[in-house]
């Protein structure tokens, strides 16, 4: 079988939720959650990349392995996530250790499943796809987001005329979003690029699949109310 590595970015900075990801979540620290499924799926070895030594001592206490703290650039408000994955990559690299391809997880989407974990990285160990997503079905059709113009005018985003942006929802093309689930890619790709090589016009000839999950267990959390809700689920889940 090709080699997957789990990577776990996991910022020490938090503005909505303070230390949010070492915030106790039903019991464990919230990163725990992601650590947790990725050590009982089928990737080989699991990664937290975090700029924050907090952070790093509690990866290790839940088995996962974070043998260098990822730089600072990497780490900010406005940095890029692929940024973390190139970084990655290169670490391995320089050890003799490059993968086939990542399995990206987002701590801060806790209700992921083993199974989905196992399915994105099958999917992307076969070579049929250069990047697999997890997806959920968008929460509000984008048929109906309005710009606004100014602080008294909003117009269709889309352009759709009135038949369409009222039509059910039954009617209207079923749409998907990506979420933090699993974020799979080639290790090539992120070695040699600085952002995703993806887009909707097949500039850069890369096949993406993806995995589709319930909006649930995409569920993201970023604020204090999202901890409570993602509480009351697990503790549901966990009495049936």
């Amino acid at each position: 079988m090709l080699s997957t590595v789990g990577l776990i970015p996991a910022r020490g900075g938090s503005k909505g939720v303070i230390n949010k990801n070492l915030r106790e979540v039903n019991g464990i620290p919230l990163i725990a959650h992601t650590i947790i499924a990725a050590e009982k799926s089928i990737i080989e070895r699991v990664l937290v990349l975090t700029d924050s030594p907090a952070i790093q001592k509690v990866a290790v206490e839940f088995g996962a392995e974070c043998p260098i703290l990822r730089p600072k650039e990497t780490a900010t408000d406005s940095a890029h996530m692929f940024l973390v994955y190139k970084f990655a990559m290169k670490y391995l690299q320089s050890r003799n250790a490059t993968p086939h391809s990542f399995c990206a997880m987002l701590p801060t989407t806790p209700l992921r499943t083993v199974d989905q974990i196992n399915n994105s990285v099958l999917k992307i160990q076969t070579g049929e796809f250069d990047w697999v997503f997890t997806v959920n079905e968008m929460e509000h059709h984008p048929y109906r987001a309005m710009k606004v113009l100014d602080s008294h005018h909003i117009t269709p985003f889309h352009g759709v005329d009135a038949k369409i942006m009222w039509a059910n929802r039954q009617e209207l093309p079923r749409v998907v979003r990506f979420n933090g689930g699993t974020i799979c890619g080639l290790a090539e790709h992120a070695l040699n690029n600085d952002e995703y090589n993806i887009d909707g016009l097949n500039s850069y000839n890369t096949k993406v699949g993806f995995v589709e999950v319930s909006q649930e267990e995409a569920y993201d959390i970023d604020s204090e109310f999202d901890i409570s809700v993602v509480e009351n689920y697990l503790a549901r889940r966990n009495n049936v």
